[in-house]
């Protein structure tokens, strides 16, 4: 293959990335920012910052509670929690999968949704780049069942089993 026709190839291939990830975004967006949507979001933030993670277990991955409150969620789209190695306290997400031919330059597009936090509280050191918590145990820290001992506690007894360093 000669160069001119690689480039052209790899050239197609970001341009069908770029408008797939486009319209990924466009739907999550439109999804997101709906009146019944919004509204659900409103219900959740009034909730006090402990209490989100099991409305977002309850209501926001549960179909049913969504159309019971006027949210009917697109099947291509996925409402999931979701946990970063900032240690971002990330609530939820909402997820769009790529086309499987363009996965190996990009999976997903989502837009992520997190709690209450101080700026300066998330790591913008080294320390960001690690493995994020699993979900399970982020969401029971910003429940206020464990605190940062407790977590330590657990990551400590993970690691020899995930042979990560958490």
């Amino acid at each position: 293959m000669t160069r001119e026709l690689q480039t052209s190839r790899v050239s197609g291939d970001y341009e069908r990335l770029f408008a797939a990830c486009r319209t990924g975004y466009d739907e999550i967006i439109d999804f997101v920012t709906s009146a019944p949507f919004r509204a659900v979001y409103d219900e959740l933030m009034a909730l006090p910052p402990t209490e989100r993670p099991t409305f977002v277990t309850k209501v926001l991955l549960n179909d049913e509670e969504l159309s019971s409150r006027g949210v009917i969620r697109p099947p291509q789209l996925l409402i999931l929690r979701s946990a970063f190695g900032d240690r971002r306290p990330t609530l939820f997400c909402v997820k769009k999968w790529l086309p499987p031919d363009l996965r190996m330059f990009w999976e997903n597009v989502n837009i992520t949704f997190d709690n209450d936090y101080i700026d300066s509280s998330i790591a913008r050191d080294a320390t960001a780049w690690r493995p994020p918590l699993p979900v399970g145990l982020q969401h029971e820290y910003l429940s206020g069942n464990l605190d940062d001992a407790s977590v330590d506690a657990v990551i400590d007894a993970l690691r020899p089993v995930t042979k990560l360093d958490l």
